[in-house]
């Protein structure tokens, strides 16, 4: 009797540790499945001519997710592009100050590099696309309008004059996802027109972008967020500022432009899929 009770334990114990490595491998299977997927990047099974089908690794896409290729294809060189932002920035500034008496401060490099152009960036689809991105230097101005209608008016003269080079509407970035508490601590107020930071962006063709900010001490009634906003002596950063900066998310250069096309053919056609989270 006492034989069989030690063998039943001894089958439990057997049985409770293959289960406990069971559920201790199922998180390490996972874990294996999406480095598997991140490292292959989504597919498309595509069908050809004869019926036979093939499989489609969006790694190798050229493009950038989210960019039309032929937008790419017919939009301008990064270097191109750079230039005509430069010149849209310096007629909207024009235009600022000549409604607005806005003047100007030497324009600041967010990123300290010095350099707006970065070659063959991530497509999204786990692979190195054949773009480029721009970031451009960013002007601010050495005041800024106090009155919400006076940054409706700003917002009204950046959208005219981008207009005029193919760019979209202005607009104010979202913040339905944000609490009241989240925009008070970060912005200054529940309200644009309460906030110490008051941002938005016009989009432009291929990927393009123009981004402007308010940023208006005036509605920082506690001082906090000019204690967090100051900026290390001889930076150039304006604390009550007019900000515009010009950028794009992926542009061709010429010298890739043969092999864009070649590696785009096997994915005309397609629907591309959700791009991967970064």
């Amino acid at each position: 009797m006492t034989g069989t009770v030690r063998s039943r334990r001894r089958w439990w114990l057997i049985i409770a540790l293959l289960i406990a490595a069971a559920v201790a491998a199922y998180p390490i299977a996972l874990v294996v499945k999406h480095m598997i997927g991140s490292a292959v990047g989504p597919t498309t099974v595509a069908h050809n001519a004869d019926g036979t089908e093939r499989t489609i690794f969006w790694r190798d896409y050229p493009g950038v997710a989210g960019i039309d290729p032929q937008e790419t294809l017919d939009g301008p060189s990064p270097e191109q592009a750079l230039e005509t932002g430069r010149k849209m920035i310096a007629e909207i500034r024009s235009a600022l100050s000549a409604e607005l008496q806005l003047e100007w401060a030497t324009d600041y490099d967010p990123s300290g590099t010095g350099g707006p152009l970065v070659r063959h960036v991530s497509n999204g689809f786990g692979g190195t696309s054949l773009l480029s991105v721009v970031n451009g230097t960013e002007s601010q101005s050495t005041s800024v309008p106090e009155t919400w209608a006076g940054k409706q008016r700003a917002v009204d003269i950046i959208g005219d004059v981008a207009d005029k080079y193919g760019f979209g509407e202005p607009a104010f970035d979202d913040l339905a996802a944000w609490s009241d508490e989240d925009r008070v601590r970060d912005l200054g107020g529940r309200t644009p027109d309460q906030q110490v930071i008051v941002s938005g962006m016009v989009p432009g063709p291929a990927g393009q972008w123009l981004s402007f900010r308010f940023q208006d001490l005036s509605k920082d009634t506690d001082g906090r967020l000019e204690e967090r906003l100051r900026p290390p002596a001889g930076s150039g950063w304006q604390l009550n500022t007019v900000a515009l900066s010009y950028g794009a998310n992926g542009l061709l250069a010429e010298e890739d432009r043969a092999a864009f096309e070649s590696r785009l053919r096997p994915f005309l056609g397609l629907t591309p899929p959700a791009p991967l989270e970064s």
